[in-house]
């Protein structure tokens, strides 16, 4: 318990110190205070704190910013590869975070400075998701100088933050843009301006929700198709994807990883359609019969034979097209040759992202197919798509959540909420005929008497 005691300077004057022990034993003294109710305040403050069992030794508050970083990340063992290696680039030196609060000790760091940086960072124009993500990792680097008896209390508490909005500045996670939505013919158009093996993997996208790093992590063994019935009227059974392994890229390594969550771990099951390319697919895969080949091939675009033109003018002005609209330019069996395929390897997203995909999304409207895609779709579009397909075939929530690997039924309804609110036209003409049944001339009654 603390006390209080009344010392007096050389000079003859009075002042208060407040006397304690921590749970070590080791003790603590805080003095300067003018007043006795001062000290006798600060010396309550140190007993609520002890009793709720927080360790209070403002010394050990001493420990800077970037330190106490450091410890938290070192002791959160939970955390995946990706994770932790997202966390690392947020708290490294030099980094946003460790400029402005490494140097300070943790309790010089005050909700108003807090505040003040959030603020600062969103006139800078950061997007609300890159300000909350930084905010996020010092609240928890704060909270665990708490739980140390660092801090009283966590200086991120009740700070205002940025809110994230859709793109039709609605409820923030909401996925209300139409350009991320496709048509089965608009799928079909990019599916086609894709060269192989990846035309089979967009479709598959398009048609499982897989997320790219799932689709990346896929291995021949993962994929589960039906035997032909012997009843040749009998429908066949439907084909299965297993999610069991994601692939990601750290310092420039490719390694496998688990699923994003939980229920990520997952089998989706494949339209007849979907089964029937992935059996033709494996066919002609150059280790098919291998169970932990994987499904699709990193690759390797070949370089073109140099022009000799300049790249950009004497300004550096760039006077020559970018490589997505080089590459578009090609017909898909010519771009199909500018690929070096290695089935040794899982694909690596970004390198696909940009010498084939967005070349694909590119090509499939100057082919003119009969539909035009969105300039600017991204690859994650076709998950939405696929999440718009399973809302238009009547699948229910609960099922699309399951097939999408969505932890929770509630996040399928938040973040698709518009497209389960479209279209009430079945569930308001169902019930209009169960009114239309008791409805009879002889026992009308008007609403209004005439």
């Amino acid at each position: 318990m603390a006390n209080v005691r009344k010392l007096t300077r050389p000079d003859g004057s009075h002042f208060y110190q407040v006397r304690w022990r921590t749970p070590d034993g080791k003790h603590r003294t805080k003095g300067g205070f003018k007043t006795k109710r001062a000290s006798t305040d600060y010396a309550n403050e140190v007993d609520h704190s002890q009793r709720r069992g927080a360790t209070f030794d403002p010394k050990s508050g001493q420990l800077r910013f970037r330190e106490a970083a450091r410890r938290w990340l070192d002791s959160r063992h939970d955390l995946k590869p990706r994770t932790r290696a997202g966390y690392e680039y947020l708290i490294a030196d030099g980094s946003e975070i460790d400029r402005t609060f490494g140097g300070y000790p943790v309790n010089a760091i005050k909700r108003t400075f807090v505040s003040e940086w959030v603020e600062g960072l969103s006139k800078a124009g950061k997007k609300p998701s890159t300000v909350r993500h930084a905010f996020f990792v010092i609240r928890m680097v704060l909270a665990q100088a708490v739980a140390d008896g660092r801090l009283a209390e966590n200086p991120c508490d009740h700070v205002r933050l940025p809110s994230e909005r859709s793109a039709n500045g609605g409820t923030p996670g909401v996925v209300d843009d139409p350009d991320q939505f496709l048509t089965a013919a608009q799928v079909s158009a990019l599916v086609e301006a894709t060269p192989w093996p990846y035309n089979v993997m967009v479709h598959l996208a398009a048609w499982s929700g897989l997320r790219a790093a799932e689709l990346a992590g896929l291995q021949v063994g993962d994929v589960e198709l039906p035997a032909a019935p012997i009843n040749p009227n009998a429908y066949a059974k439907p084909g299965l994807l297993r999610v069991e392994r994601t692939v990601m890229v750290i310092d420039g390594v490719l390694s496998y990883d688990t699923p994003k969550t939980k229920g990520s771990r997952r089998r989706v099951p494949l339209t007849p359609a979907t089964v029937g390319i992935l059996r033709d697919y494996l066919v002609a895969h150059p280790r098919g019969d291998e169970l932990g080949a994987p499904l699709f091939p990193a690759s390797v675009l070949v370089a073109a034979k140099p022009t000799g033109k300049r790249a950009t003018d004497a300004n550096g002005k760039r006077i020559v097209p970018k490589a997505e609209v080089v590459l578009a330019a090609l017909s898909v069996v010519e771009a199909e040759e500018r690929l070096t395929l290695d089935w040794s390897v899982p694909l690596r997203h970004p390198s696909f992202y940009k010498a084939v995909y967005r070349p694909a999304v590119l090509r499939a409207n100057r082919l003119d197919l009969g539909v035009r895609l969105p300039p600017a779709l991204k690859f994650h579009a076709l998950r939405h798509t696929y999440a718009s397909l399973c809302v238009a075939a009547g699948i229910s929530p609960l099922e699309i959540a399951r097939f999408m690997g969505h932890a929770k039924v509630t996040t399928t309804l938040t973040v698709y909420a518009h497209l389960f609110e479209d279209d009430h036209a079945d569930a308001m003409a169902a019930l209009g005929a169960m009114g239309a049944e008791t409805t009879h001339a002889e026992n009308v009654v008007p609403f209004r008497r005439a």
